[in-house]
């Protein structure tokens, strides 16, 4: 039996079965309250007089806290350990995203937007740390594919969800209720997971990685080509999930019923991807060829769908419209599902967390800048700039890593 064939044939026991469902339902979470804002965008623009370019601004106090506090959750999680340090960030961001039901106004939207970003980053740096805590190394690509696939799920959820809350409900129990929801879970994880046992595929009793530490990675080109491959690539994925509403809605003439039964159809697209995306690099891997190749070779695959989605966007028919945009939410679906499988396959095991810290951060700033221009485009009714844009950004995250990100002379499989 070779190698791979091993890695299949390994199952979760019941402890890691918990924790995968548990980080599944935190990571939709984590990605439904943030996208709360984007499908309530038109109904806000006039229940508290905001516009375009303030929603912008909105959508910036989140994603710069979002990335200077993505490295800084990593290192909170390396001290306080997933089992506490989860929960503690999960309960801070449902606080955040209930207090959006007391909003009146543009300011408070800023304040709770920038809290919002404070506290969700720990629930992917902590879903990286449980990872790599609780799973083997023959584990750890499913159970990453698993809370993954959290996110795509939100994506397609949220816009019916949210709709339908609100037009029942009126806008602010679309975020009282999941906060509600956030709360429950808190209590679920500390009943449910035990302190992680040493993993047998660790080193003895690695050290804790410390703030002096991001400037020598910063200094590696290894290293630095993962933080590149982040800064592009994620506006992609930050444009889908903050900003499609907004462009069926003003630039498409969808209404926002039209946004409640088929605003899913995109994010569908998203689902799908991540699941092909690992699934092709995977039958590559079987093939002979080394996981970082392989992951290379199918990101560049979803640049390329992302590029022909984007070029698309003068369609008017509704079909169309979609058709093209789910083209490119399955490109970024493909990139993104082979992009945070990276660091367990190119760097060493006591530096993946701090590594995908520091590059989330990367990601996140690359997305507040592409998001300034989103906004003073569309404020415009000018998204024409903003796909001409996007088709560039992932082609460039892709060529950071091939010319960068090679396999390693010595590499420990963590």
């Amino acid at each position: 039996m070779d190698t791979l064939t091993k890695i299949h044939a390994l199952k979760f026991n019941q402890q890691q079965v918990w924790i995968a469902v548990l980080l599944f339902g935190m990571i939709f979470l984590n990605y439904l309250d943030r996208q709360i804002l984007s499908v309530l965008a038109p109904i806000m623009y006039k229940e508290i007089g905001l516009s375009q370019t303030q929603y912008a601004w909105a959508v910036n106090a989140f994603l710069f806290s979002y990335a200077w506090m993505y490295t800084g959750s990593g290192l909170i999680l390396d001290r306080l350990g997933s089992r506490l340090g989860l929960p503690f960030f999960v309960a801070l961001w449902s606080l955040a995203c209930g207090l959006h039901a007391t909003i009146q106004g543009f300011a408070g939207l800023l304040v709770f937007r920038f809290l919002l970003g404070i506290t969700e980053p720990g629930g992917w740096t902590g879903a990286v740390k449980t990872v790599s805590e609780r799973f083997n190394a023959a584990q750890r690509g499913l159970a990453t594919g698993i809370f993954s696939t959290g996110a795509s799920i939100a994506t397609v959820v949220a816009p019916p969800l949210v709709v339908f809350l609100s037009l029942h409900h009126g806008w602010r129990m679309a975020f009282v209720i999941p906060s509600m929801i956030g709360f429950l879970w808190v209590p679920l994880w500390l009943r449910l997971v035990n302190r992680p046992t040493a993993n047998r595929d660790d080193e003895a009793t690695p050290g804790r990685l410390k703030l002096k530490d991001l400037l020598r990675f910063l200094s590696d080109k290894r290293v630095l080509a993962y933080v590149m491959a982040r800064f592009f690539g994620d506006s992609s994925g930050y444009f889908f999930l903050f900003w499609i509403p907004d462009y069926l809605v003003s630039t498409k003439n969808f209404s926002f019923a039209m946004l409640g039964t088929l605003g899913w159809i995109p994010f569908l697209a998203n689902d799908i991807g991540p699941l092909t995306g690992g699934y092709l690099s995977g039958r590559l891997v079987q093939a002979g060829r080394t996981p970082l190749f392989s992951r290379k070779l199918i990101m560049t695959l979803g640049a390329i769908l992302v590029a022909i989605g984007a070029l698309c966007q003068s369609a008017s028919q509704t079909w169309t419209v979609l058709l093209f945009l789910s083209i490119s939410t399955f490109g970024t679906g493909v990139y993104a599902g082979n992009l945070h499988a990276l660091p367990a396959d190119a760097y060493p095991f006591r530096s993946v967390a701090t590594i995908y810290g520091l590059a989330g951060s990367a990601g996140a700033l690359g997305g507040l800048l592409f998001n300034t221009l989103v906004g003073y485009f569309s404020a415009r009714g000018d998204y024409f700039v903003v796909f001409a844009v996007l088709i560039l950004l992932e082609p460039l995250a892709v060529a950071a890593l091939w010319m960068w990100l090679r396999d390693p002379v010595h590499h420990r499989e963590p």
